[in-house]
């Protein structure tokens, strides 16, 4: 039998990627020239919702490539990244992000609890510290 603690934690374990995804969303982000790194935005967002991970991937780092400045291309990478078990490549992403846009939050917050589960205590309160 399951017990309720292992289901609500397993539930609660899918609330980041669910933030992630409306936050997805809903952030404008408008960058690129000719549009293609939009183009591959768009293009990761959809294939991430449909679980076609490896394809969002491929489209973040497109996104990333065209333009490197573009904190939600990172922050979309690093979110694959978790969904696909590897934290430690979602990490460089996240910290990506906050050096490019010190007040996003939910990055600051993911990458404490990366911190955390890898045992940088020191550095996962500090994310904590910023993000309170």
């Amino acid at each position: 039998m399951v017990s309720i603690d292992h289901t609500a934690r397993k539930l609660l374990s899918y609330v980041p990627y669910v933030l992630v995804l409306i936050d997805l969303r809903y952030e404008g982000v408008k960058c690129g020239r000719d549009g293609s790194v939009d183009h591959h935005m768009e293009m990761g967002k959809k294939l991430l919702a449909a679980g076609q991970l490896a394809d969002a991937l491929s489209h973040f780092h497109a996104a990333v490539d065209g333009d490197p400045k573009n904190y939600m291309a990172y922050y979309s990478r690093a979110t694959v990244f978790l969904a696909m078990g590897k934290s430690k490549s979602a990490l460089p992403d996240l910290s990506k992000v906050i050096q490019l846009k010190p007040d996003f939050t939910s990055a600051q917050l993911q990458r404490g609890n990366l911190l955390l589960k890898q045992g940088r205590l020191d550095e996962a309160e500090s994310d904590y510290k910023k993000v309170v």
